[in-house]
């Protein structure tokens, strides 16, 4: 397995203390990654609440939220179950306020993946990214 890291930074036009909230409900996903994701079930609220996350067409990703900095405006969640192939995935998010109705999200993700599937992974992750970051103003 090999250790893989993947960035995306995007400006978001909102408020940064609504995206923040947004980013650490842990749900709501669907509405950021809409022609990806068909529904979102949470269990529980902040450090501890576990995403249950139904993919279209099939499948399901299982998150854990494992940390919030509400004064650095950083939180951290752990993927459980996916069934993509990768392991030990940690995504991270940082919101930067830039302005009244303005801030920068960074979304970083960290995970192990084969050689053969890295480059696939790779293309996945940062697509979803990118599709997430630049619908947080839903």
């Amino acid at each position: 397995m090999i250790y893989s890291e993947i960035v995306s930074k995007n400006i978001v036009k909102d408020q940064t203390d609504k995206v923040w909230n947004k980013l650490i409900a842990f749900g709501g996903t669907e509405k950021f990654a809409p022609k990806l994701i068909e529904k979102v079930i949470v269990e529980g609220k902040g450090i501890g609440a576990v995403r249950y996350i139904h993919l279209k067409g099939g499948g399901e990703i299982i998150e854990r939220l494992t940390k919030i900095d509400s004064t650095n405006h950083q939180m951290e969640f752990i993927i459980i179950s996916t069934p993509m192939p990768i392991s030990n995935y940690t995504g991270i998010f940082f919101v930067d306020h830039i302005s009244n109705n303005k801030c920068e999200v960074t979304f970083t993700s960290k995970f192990n993946v084969s050689k053969e599937n890295k480059n696939e992974m790779k293309s996945v992750i940062k697509g979803f990214q990118e599709t997430f970051i630049s619908n947080l103003d839903k």
